[in-house]
């Protein structure tokens, strides 16, 4: 199945490549960028821990798993125009309860610009409206995904936290937001976003997993920083479009970094 969610660095394009180091012998699927979780949804593992420093998403996914139909019956009730979207922007999840916040949620990732999430300062959302034609989510995907999610452990924290419950014949997909010295990413979330000085950390986790056992793979933006990080182990370089430009016909090519410790 597809993710419910638009994701700015979404995976969609990579998973024919993605979803060949997969294979049912493995004891879990592990994810702790978890993002749109668009290779979770694809492969549809039997046991899964998804992981993700964003708060409102593994809320909505929280909501979601718990009661699919509560998230709809409040996604229903939230009118669908650009001052709405503006005004609903302005609304406090922390102030909300999990279903009402978990379709706010959906709501503005439906509706803003490129599937983008980005907040100020403070943590609020501060994506701009999207120029109409987008769908809301398919209430139909929803309650599939209510039902995919059953098989997973969800996990709010930093990478690091979700990575330690890696064992032994786990199988661990990371894809941190891309963090370049040069230049912002624009894809880039939240007011504690991944910096290029978590790059190490990164690598340390790497280790870290081969030493356990656990298999892992990882994609990351072609670039100077994360070459020496990568270089120890099978490194493939994957082209794929990116989808941050406003309009499709405007969108680029780049190449990321496939590191894996399985021989494909």
């Amino acid at each position: 199945m597809r993710s419910f969610l638009r994701w700015a660095g979404s995976k969609k394009q990579l998973l024919p490549i993605l979803e060949k180091y997969w294979c049912d012998g493995f004891s879990r699927y592990i994810e702790p960028f978890a993002g749109s979780s668009c290779l979770f949804f694809h492969l549809e593992p039997q046991s899964a821990i998804l992981g993700d420093i964003n708060g409102e998403l593994m809320g909505a996914m929280r909501a979601i798993r718990l009661d699919a139909t509560k998230v709809i019956e409040c996604l229903r009730r939230l009118p669908k125009s650009k001052k709405n979207y503006y005004r609903i922007r302005r609304w406090q999840p922390a102030q909300m309860e999990l279903f009402e916040a978990a379709a706010r949620f959906l709501y503005l990732n439906s509706l803003c610009f490129n599937g983008l999430y980005r907040t100020n300062a403070s943590g609020l959302f501060n994506v701009p409206y999207c120029p109409p034609g987008h769908r809301t989510v398919p209430e139909d995907l929803l309650i599939e995904a209510s039902r995919r999610l059953e098989s997973a452990t969800l996990v709010s924290g930093d990478f690091e936290e979700t990575v330690a419950l890696a064992a032994a014949g786990d199988f661990v997909y990371l894809d941190p937001p891309y963090a370049v010295s040069r230049r912002r990413v624009f894809s880039e979330y939240g007011p504690t976003i991944f910096q290029v000085d978590d790059l190490r950390r990164l690598g340390r986790v790497l280790s870290d997993l081969d030493r356990r056992g656990a298999k892992f793979v990882v994609t990351y933006a072609d670039c100077a920083e994360v070459r020496p990080i990568f270089k120890r182990w099978a490194v493939r370089r994957v082209w794929t479009k990116r989808n941050i430009a406003g309009f499709t016909g405007d969108r680029r090519g780049s190449y990321e970094l496939l590191a894996t410790n399985l021989e494909k």
